[in-house]
């Protein structure tokens, strides 16, 4: 899925998948909220903040969220939600080849991907960075949204197994799990250096990794490694 245009300078490839500013009050609130946030952070972002960026009054703001965390909460089981399903389960769709159709999405993304993007962040990872440690209620929320992630994946590399396109001797949920997880470390580092040339060194590398799991590539089992650690 291609993301629709968006000319904002400081939002740019993250904020294009959203389209043009909704009309309905309520969902420009949210609009409104989910720019502030991913600009500045939740708790930097105050009422008047999305008040202002939305164009509405405090009590017409105030007759759908009772506070900002309930806009918050509505952030993530809502706009989050819709930009995972949009961004990264509908690319995945019914594939039977996941490793050609991770490749194509991530390629597409390196190749609209800009400074400004890499400075800001994943804006969910943004999100659960700074909410999750604090809150109960973010962090269950922002780990089902990671959960959402992880089946969708886990389904995707399971079909290309059945499919012959993924190799059998990893679990697919597995794959799944280090896959979302080096993408985001992937986004860390480059947010963290302010840098564009360290994602896409990063992604480099997490394409080999996804080549190896074609059958032809990965033949032979991997050797079993033992984790049982010893805990104190």
């Amino acid at each position: 899925m291609e993301p629709a245009a968006n000319d904002d300078p400081e939002h740019g490839w993250w904020l294009s998948w959203y389209g043009e500013p909704p009309e309905n009050t309520r969902e420009r609130i949210l609009f409104a909220a989910f720019c502030e946030v991913h600009l500045n952070g939740f708790q930097a972002t105050s009422i008047q903040d999305i008040i202002t960026g939305a164009g509405v009054t405090k009590g017409a703001l105030y007759h759908y969220f009772g506070s900002k965390d309930e806009i918050g909460y509505a952030l993530l089981d809502e706009v989050f939600t819709r930009y995972i399903d949009s961004t990264f389960i509908a690319p995945l769709g019914d594939t039977d080849d996941p490793v050609t159709t991770l490749t194509e999405h991530l390629l597409e993304s390196g190749r609209q991907m800009q400074d400004q993007d890499v400075a800001l962040g994943c804006p969910l990872d943004h999100f659960a960075e700074e909410m999750a440690p604090i809150s109960t209620d973010f962090q269950q929320r922002i780990h089902a949204l990671y959960q959402r992630k992880q089946i969708a994946l886990t389904a995707a590399f399971h079909r290309g197994q059945a499919a012959g396109n993924v190799t059998p001797h990893i679990s697919a949920e597995s794959i799944a799990l280090f896959f979302q997880a080096t993408l985001q470390g992937c986004m860390g580092l480059a947010k963290n250096a302010r840098s564009l040339d360290t994602l896409i060194q990063c992604g480099e590398c997490l394409l080999h990794y996804l080549e190896q799991l074609r059958p032809e590539n990965n033949p032979v089992p991997p050797k079993p490694i033992n984790l049982d650690l010893e805990r104190n």
